[in-house]
């Protein structure tokens, strides 16, 4: 019997790591599944042809928000040209909702509800042996028969993970060389927070520690570039996450662990190993969604914001540990000026990221539940939310505007050193970060810019010009600094005092260039070749006294000097010397 496992993935470069588990456990129990991936970005009839082109008896699809519409619109067409193949659906979309389903949709043949490993090879077991799967019931397994839908209703879980093999392989290596690896250490979540499904059962499971340190190597070994892990709460239990943590910190690798933590769980101990850490090592991600202790309480979450302060802060200041943290617009009781509370108190932190995401009603959430709070969403997933009881779908909308512009332009990094400074003056300044941000994106609005796909130097050109209506200089300054140094100096605007450099603009300072020995001063072993490498790298201009002062410089005259921007960041900027011979 010819099993295919399958998904759509919402990028190319994701790849599912839940298929791998699934085929690691099939194999170990004697049982042969072949894995095809797509995206929703291929055409439906792209990804029809490439299954149709297999041999197939049974055909599973991993299911979440972003792709079950399109998934079953393919399995609608599999169906319609391969009528004999079982269909069977799994993942969290389908997982809560399976007699809906199953009733909507005649062509899927079975679901699975919950974790799949055991319950897949079981069904794949009784398919071989002639049965279908729904008499005797196997749990987690809902199916129809005869235009009856019968089997088990349950989601369940793999009790002990130690039974579930590691997913990957050599082969999975070389396919997945440009793709993220997803990895997890644990499954499940001690908490219940309302818009979530991972905490529905309020468990969690470890994988084995020693295993998951060998496997940790293993990734290591294979040169991978970074592994992000799936634990929903990364360091929930102090016995398993920190040896993980210290093997991480003392590994010698230029491997990423991206990790999701709980921020009223860190301790000193974990605050102190993050900023210990060697820098690009480990980065966390910090969902803290909210600051309003009535919303909080509604969706059933606690935070202590003075003491999460406490714990990420030296974190985010020690800057070796990449720190994101999350918030979610539509939450319970939180209208337009709340959430812009939580965002001021989430920003007074200068996080690397500032997530905003939107509320989605997630099937089997208890979210979805509460019709007290006038939920108007989506009714397609990813089901996100439109308005609340004290949110307007203006603000939503006025808030999905404000979110692209943030994500743009301070999450993009591309402009930290701009931003760095203009947090400092909002974090001390009388104006509040939630109020700059919206007034930067009724400026984008205003021009129009929502409408239109602009290129990089459109979208400096239009920051460059606000910060100028704001009177800020050095904004506008440190702008042009990072827009060279995060471009590499390719790319230049004379709307933002940044000329094509050219060799006669370099040639003013050419005593300065072509004296090797005072040039080797600022820049160690410099040597004067030619100018076009000079012009490739190094970069003059001019610059207020004050933004001189906070890039660092040193030593800055009275009068007019002249700053040079070395591009690849290998010196730090330096006044160029006047007056020599």
């Amino acid at each position: 019997m010819n099993v295919v496992l399958s998904t759509l993935n919402s990028k190319f470069i994701h790849s599912s790591l839940a298929l791998r588990y699934l085929k690691a456990y099939g194999e170990a129990h004697g049982q042969a599944y072949d894995i095809v991936e797509y995206t929703i970005n291929m055409p439906v009839l792209h990804i029809l042809s490439d299954i149709t082109e297999h041999d197939i008896d049974i055909l599973g699809f991993a299911c979440y928000i972003w792709n079950i519409e399109m998934t079953l619109h393919v399995v609608d067409m599999v169906k319609a040209v391969r009528p004999d193949i079982k269909i069977v659906l799994g993942g969290p979309e389908v997982s809560f909702t399976a007699d809906e389903l199953l009733t909507r949709c005649p062509n899927i043949d079975y679901i699975v509800q919950g974790e799949g490993e055991e319950a897949f090879h079981a069904l794949v077991t009784a398919l071989q042996l002639g049965n279908d799967g729904l008499d005797p019931v196997i749990p987690g397994v809902r199916g129809r028969r005869d235009g009856s839908i019968l089997g088990s209703t349950e989601a369940v879980e793999v009790r002990d993970l130690s039974t579930i093999p590691f997913p990957y392989t050599e082969e999975d290596m070389e396919d997945l060389e440009h793709k993220i690896i997803y990895y997890e250490s644990s499954r499940g979540c001690p908490f219940s927070c309302q818009y979530c499904l991972s905490g529905n059962k309020n468990t969690v499971r470890f994988f084995p520690q020693e295993r998951t340190l060998k496997e940790l190597q293993w990734f290591i070994d294979h040169g991978v570039k970074q592994v992000k892990f799936v634990d929903r709460t990364f360091n929930c239990a102090p016995h398993h996450h920190r040896p993980l943590m210290e093997f991480m910190r003392d590994s010698d690798t230029d491997m990423n662990f991206h990790l999701e933590m709980e921020p009223e769980l860190m301790t000193e101990w974990e605050t102190n190993i993050l900023c210990e850490t060697p820098p690009g090592r480990i980065q966390i991600e910090v969902g803290v969604q909210s600051t309003h202790k009535k919303t909080l309480d509604a969706i059933n979450r606690y935070n202590d914001w003075p003491y999460i302060q406490k714990s990420i802060r030296p974190i985010i200041q020690a800057g070796r540990t990449h720190v994101h943290m999350d918030l979610i617009v539509g939450l319970p009781h939180e209208d337009f000026n709340r959430f812009g509370q939580s965002f001021n108190d989430l920003f007074s932190l200068q996080p690397h990221a500032l997530q905003i995401g939107f509320l989605k009603l997630l099937k089997g959430s208890g979210v979805r539940r509460m019709s007290e709070y006038k939920y108007v969403a989506d009714p397609l997933a990813p089901y996100e939310v439109l308005s609340t009881h004290v949110l307007p779908y203006d603000d939503v909308r006025f808030l999905k505007y404000f979110e692209d512009v943030f994500e743009r332009f301070y999450n993009s990094e591309r402009f930290r050193t701009t931003f760095g400074y203009i947090g400092q003056q909002l974090i001390h300044g009388e104006t509040d970060a939630f109020t700059y941000f919206c007034d930067m994106t009724r400026a984008w609005l205003k021009e129009g810019n929502h409408k239109v796909n602009l290129k990089d130097i459109d979208q400096i050109e239009f920051l460059y010009r606000f910060f100028l209506t704001k009177g800020d200089m050095i904004a506008a300054e440190l702008l042009q600094y990072d827009t060279l140094v995060s471009y590499r100096g390719k790319v230049r605007s004379e709307a933002v005092g940044l000329p094509k450099q050219t060799k006669e603009l370099l040639q003013v300072g050419e005593a300065f260039w072509r004296n090797e020995e005072i040039a080797s001063t600022f820049i160690p072993n410099y040597t004067f070749k030619e100018w076009r490498k000079i012009r490739q790298q190094y970069v003059e201009m001019t610059m207020s006294r004050e933004t001189a002062s906070y890039l660092g410089i040193q030593h800055i005259p009275e009068g007019a000097f002249t700053v040079i921007i070395d591009v690849n960041k290998e010196v730090a900027p330096f006044i160029r010397p006047e007056n020599i011979q």
